[in-house]
């Protein structure tokens, strides 16, 4: 039975994966441009890393953020009290929210983990507004823009599985793009944005990553001596010693629509 990816300590997912979602946010906004004082739908919100974007940096008048881990929404609706942004656990591809409701409905990191993506989109597009807008940003998996990539390359070297996403398919510019199209929306634009984070040595990148949900569980059960030789391959493969910074690259695929 292949393992399933769960996202459940908001804390952890924070120093690993907030970090990188905040990075790749800040192009996303710019690049989406949205207009200030609106409504949004942040679906697959985690622990709140991009509803805070949002609420800081777009003044929204109402966000609605919907993750399916009570574990992340208790620890996102500790990170920001408004009466404008409410935290809830919820369904993407089953949206408990009246038609035509939101300016802006958006997913960022998620799209791969919907079960069926194109359901999602659609009730993406079903709470949206007319001429409102429907976005997403992911990883792209299979092009190496995973932030694990280092590692993951190790693990496929040596032939030891790992989890992917269940919808990982989706993650490339072209599948983003066509199923967008294919759902009906306008005005689809597509973008590659590319993120570097600097660590202050290898270490950190490595015992960081432990806290992925997708390749922590893996390094943590292999044999001392397997979980050693992953590690220096990543090491030897990133070119640095122990007392180097190291700066790691990630890229994820975004697209955009109009209702």
């Amino acid at each position: 039975m292949e393992q399933e990816i769960k996202f459940q300590d908001g804390e952890s997912y924070e120093k690993w994966m907030g970090i990188w979602t905040q990075l790749v946010g800040d192009q996303f906004l710019d690049w989406l441009s949205p207009q200030t004082a609106k409504t949004w739908l942040d679906i697959g919100c985690g622990n709140g890393a991009f509803t805070e974007q949002i609420y800081q940096q777009q003044n929204p008048s109402e966000i609605q953020a919907i993750d399916p881990s009570s574990e992340q929404i208790d620890f996102a609706s500790r990170r920001i009290v408004s009466q404008r942004v409410s935290f809830q656990v919820g369904d993407a591809m089953d949206l408990q929210f009246k038609a035509d409701h939101f300016d802006y409905a958006t997913m960022a990191l998620v799209l791969f983990f919907v079960p069926d993506p194109k359901v999602g989109v659609s009730e993406m597009i079903r709470v949206v507004k007319p001429d409102g807008v429907v976005s997403a940003y992911v990883w792209d998996i299979f092009g190496g823009g995973l932030p694990m990539e280092p590692i993951n390359a190790q693990l496929r070297i040596l032939d030891i599985p790992h989890p992917v996403a269940p919808s990982a398919e989706v993650s490339g510019l072209n599948s983003l793009e066509s199923t967008w199209r294919e759902a009906g929306l306008k005005e689809v634009e597509v973008k590659q944005i590319s993120v570097d984070r600097t660590f202050a040595n290898f270490e950190e990148f490595w015992d960081l990553t432990h806290n992925s949900p997708s390749v922590g569980p893996v390094l943590s059960k292999l044999p001392a001596d397997v979980g050693h030789q992953v590690k220096k391959m990543a090491q030897d493969a990133l070119g640095v010693d122990d007392s180097q910074t190291v700066t790691i690259n990630a890229f994820a695929n975004a697209v955009k629509g109009t209702v």
